[in-house]
């Protein structure tokens, strides 16, 4: 089944019923507050899949937040199993893409409704099974229809997931007058969008132009968004250009292509970033190389649970954890089965639902070679220091008889 820590839907408080009372939710976008004040609006809103009248709600998730809204109705998110809001996954948070093309249970296209009276008489339907608790959804099959999902498929997407929620979709939204260097209520800081109301983080340039943001950020800090906004420098130009091509497009046919997991600009940012961290792990030239590294491992994992991951590929000589570095060196008798298992669990090891880090051993020439040149460069001891003295054994000023080494804790005789 799933591990605990890769759910991230929000459950509905005692005696509320999902849909009604509480939308159903990812935490991310339940954001951070356990104290919530949500505006509830009986068939306020209509649902951008199906077109029909729904109960929405609307929240502002954090001090930081932009309001925000369900979007599409409860049955439809149930059926697909993705949140009312961001219509991300609700068990692995990431795009419908992403995790329908990593299971191998893509949506039938031709068996989905074309005509109103057919979308009109299905959802219907799927609204009746939600009510009666009939609907499963996605999150039922786990897969397509008469699909059982290997344990293989499930780590490969736990390699992707988001074991944590991601706050920063709940950022303000971008000011489109401050971008065009227009933005009067900056003046005054009264603009509740970025930059102008002091957030300057920037997920838009993050994922594809990262030192963009990064420089774009620094100027901020340095000059005020007033500053920044008036620049005529062409640099600053063009960062302002490409937040506002991540602005551009049509927003309704993007929520359908988001739930459904075609065309959508997200998932293939998570496909193109997979491409570029799928190379393969190279074998060193070293045949005697037999070691396998370890890390970013979760605190407290066992050596059983690492050869549970890796005796499949080998017979293991030896397993050296060290927890205080969160890694662990993973030994194999022969060469053949330590290449076996860097060909198979590179870029997808996951223990405990956590992405961990694999790579080749050192060799013991290139062990030796870094300990002597970390002896070289490591600093000589400090000589002791008189207990009175301005400064103490290591640097600090002396308050204490007992801190003079010489002394074994007692005052001195001068």
């Amino acid at each position: 089944g799933t591990p605990k820590e890769m759910a991230t839907q929000a459950r509905a408080p005692d005696g509320m019923k999902l849909g009604e009372d509480f939308p159903y939710l990812c935490e991310t976008c339940l954001g951070p507050n356990p104290y919530l004040r949500m505006m509830k609006m009986p068939f306020g809103r209509e649902c951008k899949i199906s077109g029909r009248p729904y109960t929405a709600f609307r929240w502002k998730p954090g001090t930081d937040a932009r309001y925000k809204e369900t979007i599409i109705a409860p049955e439809v998110a149930v059926a697909k199993g993705v949140c009312q809001t961001c219509l991300m996954d609700m068990t692995f948070n990431v795009p419908v893409a992403v995790r329908d093309r990593l299971l191998g249970a893509g949506e039938d296209v031709s068996a989905r409704p074309q005509s109103d009276t057919n979308k009109e008489f299905y959802w219907d339907q799927q609204r009746n099974a939600f009510a009666e608790g009939r609907l499963e959804g996605f999150g039922g099959q786990h897969g397509a229809p008469g699909k059982v999902t290997s344990a293989h498929d499930l780590d490969r997407l736990r390699g992707v997931a988001r074991s944590n929620p991601h706050y920063d979709r709940n950022l303000a939204k971008l000011c489109s007058f401050w971008m065009g260097g227009k933005c009067t209520r900056v003046l005054n800081r009264e603009c509740p969008y970025r930059p102008c109301n002091g957030s300057y983080r920037f997920p838009e340039l993050n994922s594809t132009h990262k030192e963009l943001s990064k420089e774009l950020t620094a100027r901020l800090e340095k000059e005020g968004p007033v500053a920044v906004m008036k620049s005529l420098d062409p640099a600053v130009d063009d960062i302002k250009e490409k937040l506002m091509d991540s602005q551009r497009g049509n927003r309704q046919e993007a929520i359908r292509n988001r739930y459904h997991g075609v065309k959508d600009s997200l998932a293939e940012k998570y496909f193109a970033k997979g491409d570029k961290h799928a190379s393969r792990l190279e074998p060193p030239a070293d045949q005697t190389i037999h070691t396998l590294w370890v890390g970013a491992l979760p605190l407290g994992c066992t050596k059983e649970e690492l050869a549970d991951k890796f005796y499949a590929h080998g017979e293991i000589a030896d397993i050296t954890l060290l927890d205080a570095k969160q890694c662990a060196f993973v030994e194999y008798r022969t060469r053949a089965g330590a290449e076996a298992a860097a060909e198979a669990l590179a870029h997808s090891l996951t223990v405990r639902g956590h992405r961990v880090r694999l790579q080749w051993g050192k060799s013991q020439e290139e062990r030796e070679a870094r300990c002597g040149a970390a002896d070289v460069a490591a600093p000589s001891a400090l000589a002791p220091q008189p207990w009175d003295s301005e400064a103490g054994p290591f640097g600090q000023p002396t308050f204490y008889p007992s801190m003079d080494p010489s002394a074994m804790g007692a005052r001195p005789e001068k």
